[in-house]
């Protein structure tokens, strides 16, 4: 068996941001002027974040044409997350280290950034409270979870992006559970149905593995299609500290823009590079060039 998070990110359904010459990146969703959003994570040889890039460090490719970054911030980005933890019987001898892990994730929160617990098993729930209120979301943890059923992975995937749907700005759905989809339910999402939307919908998802057999091959895949990352760990290493590493490669994102060439309702080919050597750049590989409402 093995533990796997998945945390995903989002801009806005469309993929675009309006950009206007002085304002914050947290403004820039609310102006006028169509922009794609692409969030980019850069790391050195040794995997450790690149935090001091400018604008003319990055490329971007539209379907093979450059297009010119007509968007930038290095600035620390805020987390808005949907935490799905899967409460299957499986979980059970795992349920501890999860709960105590969550409860530090949500300890490390700082001031911008809000979460909403979700769980998956028996059934698949949201809380209806998206906070920043550390004790709020404490007593969540301490008080309403409860191990046991099968382990819906894709229909918990789906309802973390639901839960966030009415948000603005970049929003992340955070999973963990311990083994691939085992969904019982009359209605059972596919992958390929968590996949549609992620890509459509800019979702970006990280991955971790716990134990053998590691990562399922689709969480993988997933991730690396939208700009997230994977990550195995073993069953002694600190759960906290992997919750803790995701929140820092967050915040530290580049957060890029740039004007598409066409907006014809299709899929697009995105390509993120850097003009520096010896780094690497995760972003995602595609978007919908959809038209504005």
């Amino acid at each position: 068996m093995f533990v796997a998070i998945v945390v995903v990110v989002m801009a806005t359904p469309s993929g675009r941001v309006g950009v206007r010459a002085g304002v914050t990146p947290d403004a820039q969703f609310r102006t006028s002027v169509s922009r794609v959003a692409v969030y980019a994570t850069v790391a050195d040889g040794s995997g450790r974040l690149v935090t001091d890039l400018t604008r003319d460090d990055f490329t971007i490719r539209d379907n093979g044409r450059p297009v010119e970054v007509s968007l930038f911030s290095n600035d620390p980005q805020p987390i808005t997350v949907a935490v799905m933890l899967d409460m299957s019987g499986s979980m059970v001898n795992r349920f501890t280290r999860v709960r105590n892990s969550t409860i530090e994730f949500i300890g490390a929160m700082l001031p911008a950034d809000r979460a909403q617990i979700g769980t998956f098993g028996d059934e698949v729930s949201v809380s209806p409270m998206l906070t920043s209120d550390k004790t709020v979301l404490t007593r969540v943890l301490r008080q309403e979870l409860w191990p046991g059923g099968a382990t819906p992975l894709w229909n918990a995937l789906d309802a973390g992006m639901a839960a966030l749907s009415r948000e603005t700005g970049r929003r992340v759905v955070l999973t963990l559970t311990d083994g691939g989809d085992s969904c019982i339910f009359r209605r059972c999402l596919s992958f390929e149905d968590v996949q549609k939307r992620a890509v459509r919908e800019d979702f970006m998802i990280y991955a971790i593995g716990m134990e053998r057999p590691g990562l399922a091959t689709e969480i993988v895949e997933l991730s690396e299609e939208t700009g997230g990352g994977h990550y195995e760990i073993k069953a002694d290493d600190d759960l906290s500290s992997t919750f803790v590493q995701i929140a820092n490669e967050l915040r530290r994102q580049y957060l890029l823009g740039f004007a598409p060439l066409e907006l014809d309702g299709k899929m697009h080919k995105l390509e993120v590079g850097l003009k520096r050597g010896g780094l690497t750049v995760r972003a995602r590989k595609n978007y919908l060039a959809e038209t504005r409402k």
